[in-house]
């Protein structure tokens, strides 16, 4: 009996038939990612709905607030997308990417803009510290939005199974992930610094004061203080990993965009924890009484702009929280 002839391909319709054995090991590593980052994200935004319900009961809307409701909701759909193209079926691989790059934006527009509303609080009587920081975001944008045209030109579908990859080089791609690694930085050693030399008077100071817990903060400073270790050190190491990926030439290009979506789903989910719990606990500090928390202050007068409003015909609530060892306090008061 003769053998029947064999086609050289199998299954043509199945995408991994068409990748070499390190892109297809790649693409399936980036898959399983971004399922694992969709499933943590999604828990993420159901589990935090409780204390959401809080934020919307304390106040009107504000663009903090808006900013903080859209962050996580346009990285879940990133993610989504990113998921869809690796998933299949997509028709059209250029314009899924094309979305996909805006929902990134969006989100890391949203997220940014709540350090840099905190920023602004931080430094509330120095108008050049914040007007330079204003531009940094506006940078951050500028760059993000750089990845329009890697969508546009670096995303085509594998053959013609409905998987979409990317497959070109693109060599701004390092500044579009890299500015907002920078804006982070810059945000975090701004705040811990004017935190410590104002709370850290005559105090030896050095560089591990940025990464410990400093000793005599009065309460909510110290929130500011910890919520931003929280973000800085846990969104760090995948930022910069991202970033090395980025630069690296030698690999693919489907292996430099392995981590994005995992990125941007950590930075928006930080972003919006530390704020949430940075306004939930002054919320905490203030007897309600019917009154709501609108700006907490600083011991130096800084405020920090939560805007939250109080019910008309009310006077404002002023509630101070003091240590003990030094006799600081940080007042909360409604304007």
């Amino acid at each position: 009996m003769s053998a029947q002839p064999s086609s050289s391909i199998i299954n043509p319709s199945v995408y991994l038939n068409y990748l070499s054995t390190e892109e297809a090991t790649v693409y399936e590593v980036g898959r399983n990612i971004n399922l694992a980052t969709l499933g943590a994200l999604i828990w993420d935004i159901l589990s935090s709905l409780p204390d959401e319900r809080k934020l919307i009961q304390g106040g009107r809307g504000s663009t903090v607030l808006f900013a903080y409701f859209l962050a996580r909701p346009s990285a879940l759909a990133m993610v989504i997308l990113t998921v869809l193209e690796q998933t299949g079926p997509v028709s059209d691989c250029r314009l899924i990417a094309i979305i996909s790059a805006v929902f990134q934006i969006i989100s890391s527009a949203t997220a940014s803009y709540l350090f840099l509303r905190r920023v602004h609080a931080v430094y509330f009587g120095s108008k050049d510290v914040q007007h330079a920081f204003s531009f940094l975001w506006v940078a951050v944008i500028c760059a993000s939005g750089l990845l329009l045209y890697d969508a546009i030109h670096g995303y085509s579908e594998i053959a013609n199974t409905k998987h979409c990859i990317r497959q070109q080089h693109w060599a701004a791609l390092p500044v579009a992930f890299g500015i907002p690694v920078s804006f982070d930085c810059l945000v975090y050693c701004a705040i811990m610094h004017k935190i410590l030399s104002t709370h850290q008077k005559g105090q030896k100071k050095g560089w591990k004061y940025y990464f410990c817990r400093p000793k005599g903060l009065p309460h909510f400073s110290r929130a500011v203080f910890e919520g931003g270790q929280q973000y800085y050190l846990i969104t760090n190491g995948i930022n910069w990993t991202r970033l090395s990926f980025s630069t690296n030439s030698t690999i693919t290009p489907s292996y430099q965009v392995m981590l994005s979506a995992a990125t941007v789903a950590l930075t928006s989910a930080m972003a919006c924890r530390v704020y949430r719990n940075l306004l939930i606990e002054a919320l905490n500090e203030v007897q309600m009484d019917n009154r709501e928390l609108t700006k907490p202050v600083f011991a130096d007068g800084q405020a920090a702009n939560v805007s939250l409003s109080l019910p008309v015909g009310l006077p404002p609530p002023e509630v101070k929280s003091c240590t003990d060892s030094e006799g600081e306090c940080a007042t909360f008061t409604g304007v």
